[in-house]
Formats: C-alpha cells, structure tokens, sequence
C-alpha cells in the first residue's frame, strides 16, 4: 500500500530503477559470464525503449558500461551499496 492507504501502486523514482538495474547486472554476474540486456530489462520490468534510455543516462554517469552487453563499474557497486544503506535509514524512521 502506498501511504494514502491504497493499493494503487506508486511508480518507481529514477533512483530506485537504476537500483534495481545495477543490482540485476550485478545478480547476472555472478551467474554466467555475459550480461545480457533483454535478461535485465525483464527482471527490472521496463519498457525497452525507457530501458535503454536509463541505461545510456547511467553511462554517462559512469555507473555501467553498455554495449552489446552491460558490466557495472566500481561506480555502480558504490551506488548499490549507499542506496542500500539510504533505504536502510529511512525504514528505520517509517519513512518509507
């Protein structure tokens, strides 16, 4: 539910998709050797075109490298890692 009492689900914020990118490459990673996009963009469960456009704006941030197939970069680990300890702190005050 979202905070109004709903079950209307809210859209996910920027932030927490690229989360959620960065934490499937990462989870493909360490079970097969290349990172395939359409594997990730079904995991995440984004449009491909706005897939592709997150991608190509998290390159520019240099927090994946994108081609024929995506890595993450020491970058992207780092933004995983604070994100995780963000969403941490807010649910321990009832923020989220």
């Amino acid at each position: 539910m979202n905070p109004s009492g709903s079950s209307k689900q809210w859209p996910r914020e920027r932030t927490r998709i690229y989360f959620d990118i960065l934490r499937s490459i990462m989870r493909e990673e360490r079970s097969s050797e290349v990172v395939r996009i359409t594997r990730v963009q079904n995991r995440v469960n984004v449009p491909s075109d706005r897939f592709r456009r997150h991608l190509r704006e998290m390159e520019k941030l240099g927090l994946v490298n994108f081609r024929n197939t995506l890595s993450i970069t020491i970058k992207g680990r780092e933004f995983v890692s604070e994100y995780r300890r963000f969403s941490e702190f807010m649910n321990r005050f009832g923020l989220v």
